[in-house]
């Protein structure tokens, strides 16, 4: 039976992957750094600190990785401020369907609870949660489990099989899967391998399509 839902953000809830891969590729440019576009495809669903690991190993221990995220940090931000982050189709059709059953959710993503907080406030989202966990709340970012496991305690749920993760990241689904939860794939930018789609409960081409009594009926 389903007793919570956790959803990840980036990607997921919004369409910001596109935007932060372009502010990667816009700083680079502008600030004479050389990041491909599959370091950052290797960040997607990591927290700061795998991000700094990952980008650090590739470009090398001289590579000033806080100056250059403040800066892509800002261009996203820039770019959000008047129009809000672009929504993902679905996002309030679902969140509607489960605040009409009483199934608590919650947020669990990598990114800071500062960016964060602000992109479901600026949306007008944040009467959905009841639950937040962030990147830097715990020592293991995806695709370990400790994330989703913070989630699901602060929502007060104590069995991870109730739990549903919406995720559209391979770290996050394989995060998931170790958590013990049911994942919904909904996909971004990335395809993930076919063993971590093997794992997965169900995939949808988006939110909406789990809008509905009969989408959980096998919980």
């Amino acid at each position: 039976m389903l007793h919570a839902a956790i959803f990840d953000m980036d990607g997921l809830l919004f369409d910001t992957e596109r935007l932060c891969c372009d502010a990667w590729r816009a700083v680079s440019r502008e600030s004479g750094f050389d990041l491909s576009d599959g370091v950052f495809f290797a960040c997607v669903g990591r927290n700061t600190r795998d991000t700094r690991e990952i980008v650090m190993n590739s470009c090398g221990p001289d590579f000033p990785f806080d100056e250059f995220n403040a800066k892509a940090r800002q261009w996203l931000r820039e770019r959000m401020e008047c129009d809000g982050p672009p929504e993902k189709p679905g996002i309030r059709s679902l969140f509607d369907y489960l605040s009409s059953r009483n199934i608590p959710i919650a947020l669990a993503t990598s990114t800071s609870e500062a960016s964060a907080r602000w992109m479901i406030e600026r949306a007008g989202l944040t009467r959905y949660f009841s639950g937040w966990a962030f990147g830097n709340e715990v020592k293991r970012g995806k695709p370990e489990p400790d994330i989703f496991l913070l989630a699901l305690q602060r929502l007060g749920v104590s069995d991870p099989a109730d739990c549903v993760v919406f995720e559209d990241s391979p770290a996050g689904l394989q995060a998931a899967d170790v958590a013990g939860m049911k994942s919904v794939f909904i996909r971004d930018l990335i395809q993930p391998e076919s063993a971590i789609l093997s794992k997965v409960w169900k995939q949808c081409q988006s939110l909406d399509a789990a809008a509905s009594d009969a989408f959980f009926r096998d919980m």
